[in-house]
């Protein structure tokens, strides 16, 4: 590059940097601002009004933890109560990359659990659909819900 050049990059640089101070400094600021989102307090009656209009209910946390372990509870009377099934063990491998509906499919399809569906939504309501490891696992037929994603997380 030659002298003159650079000498009008600089210049081009300098104008550049101007006009853009003149903006930023020359310009009203509240417009800026209005831009922004206010975010504004919801009440009570605004959120029982929307989950009544989408037939929604909600339910404390507290409450809502009672409700899937008496869902388990539910489920392995279900399970112990069936006469004619005999404990089942199996060695389940997790694979990096498998899904909690990939590793219910398989626990259902070796006699582990009775529903694969009911089991992947505890794993997903419960929270612990992100914690399951890979690695070599030893579950059992007679085993609830909750001792096997308790086997699975370690």
């Amino acid at each position: 590059m030659t002298k003159r050049g650079i000498q009008a990059f600089a210049a081009g640089m300098i104008l550049a940097t101007a006009v853009l101070a003149a903006v930023f400094y020359l310009t009203d600021h509240d417009q800026a601002a209005a831009v922004k989102t206010e975010k504004t307090a919801l009440t009570e009656k605004e959120v029982n009004s929307y989950l009544d209009s989408q037939q929604k209910v909600s339910v404390k946390r507290d409450d809502y933890q009672k409700l899937l372990d008496s869902k388990e509870k539910s489920l392995s009377n279900d399970q112990n109560s069936d006469a004619k099934k005999k404990k089942v063990t199996y060695k389940l491998t997790i694979k990096d990359g498998m899904s909690t509906a990939d590793v219910s499919s398989i626990l259902e399809k070796e006699g582990i659990i009775p529903s694969a569906k009911d089991f992947n939504d505890y794993v997903i309501d419960a929270g612990y659909h992100k914690e399951i490891r890979a690695g070599h696992f030893k579950v059992d037929s007679d085993m609830s819900f909750k001792k096997i994603v308790k086997t699975l997380t370690r």
